[in-house]
């Protein structure tokens, strides 16, 4: 797979976690015991963004030829940091929760290293082909 298609889809993944986030699918927060639903601004925000970054990479991949290819390539290249930025913070709590033992964290840490190694992949890929181009 190409680093198109690599960013297709992280885009896609990072649109679908929003949702499941948003919807509260797939993941657990019992660990937080009486804490219970304190969380859920901050999941609300994640969400929104992940879905919000998502669609704006999937966009300006899609306006590709219509746009200057370096305006393009630089709007890519701050949309996927920024999704790899947005990744940390919940794969280091999910991480914090398998390494504590006080929940089940498979979910989230399986997606968030997905997303995490798609994203060093996309950029390995650039740096392996000597161009700075996507």
């Amino acid at each position: 797979m190409g680093r198109k298609g690599l960013i297709v889809l992280v885009g896609t993944l990072s649109i679908i976690t929003g949702i499941l986030y948003l919807n509260g699918l797939g993941f657990s927060y019992a660990f937080m015991d009486t804490e219970s639903g304190s969380e859920q601004n901050a999941v609300q925000f994640w969400s929104k963004w992940s879905i919000g970054l998502g669609l704006v990479l999937l966009v300006t991949l899609l306006l590709r030829n219509k746009m200057k290819s370096q305006v393009n390539d630089g709007q890519l290249i701050l949309v996927l940091g920024l999704l790899f930025l947005i990744q940390l913070p919940p794969f280091a709590l999910w991480l914090l929760i398998v390494i504590t033992g006080f929940g089940n964290a498979l979910v989230g840490i399986a997606i968030h290293s997905l997303l995490l190694a798609l994203l060093v992949r996309i950029v390995t890929m650039g740096r392996q082909g000597g161009a700075s181009r996507i």
